[in-house]
């Protein structure tokens, strides 16, 4: 079994390099679909057959469907690490409801002056930078993953890293929102159905329109390299204050560090930058599913893994900002997403890695890196998302789709318990609860909850993920026991 394991996260990773490659772009294997009325999530982790497949093409349809459902749950890239998608009622994609809105509702002729544009909640994020670039203009920062639906990303409150910026929802001045009573609310980020939409994993309803405030376009110039993990940690608030964005990779058995940054420039862009760029993602991708997974299940890792490391090469590229902040391609892998307030990085950081080597001299387990990201303090546009309030440090536990990831994460769950990290909600999330999340998010979460049962009285976006994390059932509603 791990070697069939083995061979089939290597073998979808080099599949999907290879067609993005002979596309040129512009197809992604690894993107969730329904094909033959079968759905795949990306990592081919959710396959299910929905009772219904719909995908409405204007809002009264989607008005339409709502009011004529039972029960309903939307996907977009269903890029995701969960069963958040999965239904026994009705599935619905919003890739047919996509673009720029130009008439009814919020005009997007209104916001052109101030350099914001309305979309319909389907479009994908590389198809609203596309829009905002014909038009001169860039989000002011994003997180890694361009295939992500625009009400996906925000439903699930996507982040990216820095001191001043940390969430797409930073760039959003409004939302239009289709809730379960099939009515139908602009909001603003000051209001509550504004919060309880983003971070809510659709529960009070579907984003069907986003007024993104976006910047003039720029460039950024991207920067890897590899130092010494004690160095970094001790200059951390340096390095925070001196780039735009940081991000850190840390790795099991060894004491070195990848450091990736991004800062604004005015720098000539590289030659063949983008062409770079997509070898060195699609190098790491392919050494992380083919090398790195080997060496994890042979033992190696303790043994050879900082030499590798060592020798990995760091990149210095000015690229536009869209093609510095995105990436395409990715190994197979799974993802468990945790926050800690900042004070607290490297003592988490170091638990989950010594939890991982632990493990791992019991039984080898798949290549795992650990990426740490960083938001700030004041976030205030979520209920319930990971990095509200405060100044946050994110966890993210990146494990190669192979065999023993599922041991790992089942033990990392309960060390996220107690030491109160919260999770980020469109990733992995078996094992927590809806009490786990009253007790991280107090009277934010019950806030959130009065909320839902407002909009969504019926529990028609309700299915297990939402029953197992907020008590809100397919069959009766909010369950406030």
């Amino acid at each position: 079994m791990r070697l069939l394991s083995y061979l089939r996260a290597g073998s979808a990773t080099t599949l999907n390099v290879v067609l993005n490659a002979a596309t040129l772009g512009r197809f992604v294997w690894l993107e969730g679909r329904v094909r033959r009325s079968v759905f795949l999530n990306w990592a081919r982790r959710f396959r299910y057959r929905p009772e219904r497949f719909v995908q409405p093409e204007d809002e009264q349809q989607i008005a339409d469907l709502v009011a004529s459902t039972r029960r309903l749950r939307v996907f977009g890239s269903a890029h995701s690490f969960n069963d958040g998608v999965v239904t026994d009622g009705t599935l619905v994609s919003l890739d047919r409801f996509s673009g720029a809105i130009a008439n009814g509702g919020t005009r997007d002729d209104e916001h052109r002056g101030n350099d914001q544009m309305a979309v319909k909640g389907g479009t994908r994020v590389r198809d609203v930078v596309k829009l905002l670039r014909e038009r001169g203009l860039a989000f002011a920062a994003l997180p890694s993953h361009d295939a992500q639906s625009i009400a996906g990303i925000l439903s699930t409150d996507v982040h990216g890293t820095g001191t001043d910026w940390g969430f797409v929802s930073d760039s959003v001045v409004g939302l239009t929102v289709m809730d379960g009573r099939g009515q139908r609310h602009e909001c603003a980020p000051s209001d509550d159905l504004f919060k309880a939409a983003i971070g809510g994993v659709g529960a009070v309803g579907i984003i069907t329109g986003v007024v993104v405030q976006a910047v003039p376009r720029f460039d950024v110039q991207q920067r890897v390299r590899i130092d010494d993990l004690a160095v970094v940690e001790r200059d951390l608030d340096r390095l925070l204050e001196k780039h735009d964005h940081l991000s850190l990779y840390l790795f099991p058995f060894s004491a070195k560090c990848q450091v990736n940054t991004w800062d604004r420039t005015e720098d000539r862009r590289s030659r063949l930058g983008n062409v770079r760029e997509f070898v060195s993602i699609s190098l790491d991708a392919l050494l992380a599913s083919w090398l790195g997974n080997l060496l994890a299940y042979a033992g190696l890792l303790p043994k050879l893994g900082s030499r590798v490391y060592i020798k990995k090469r760091g990149t210095d590229l000015v690229l536009e900002s869209n093609a510095a902040f995105n990436r395409t391609i990715y190994h197979l892998h799974q993802e468990l997403e945790l926050t800690v307030p900042f004070e607290q990085t490297f003592e988490a950081s170091r638990r989950f890695i010594d939890l991982y080597e632990r493990m791992y001299h019991r039984r080898a387990l798949p290549y795992t890196v650990v990426e740490v990201r960083f938001t700030p303090e004041g976030h205030d546009r979520t209920l319930i998302g990971a990095g509200r309030g405060r100044r946050s440090t994110w966890i993210d536990l990146v494990c190669t789709d192979s065999e023993g990831f599922e041991d790992y994460y089942a033990a990392a769950v309960e060390l996220a318990k107690e030491i109160g990290a919260r999770p980020h909600l469109g990733k992995f999330c078996d094992g927590f609860s809806k009490a786990d999340l009253a007790r991280l998010h107090g009277e934010s979460f019950s806030r959130f909850l009065t909320l839902v049962e407002a909009h969504d009285p019926d529990g028609k976006f309700a299915n297990e993920f939402t029953g197992r994390l907020l008590g809100h059932s397919p069959r009766r509603g909010l369950d406030r026991a």
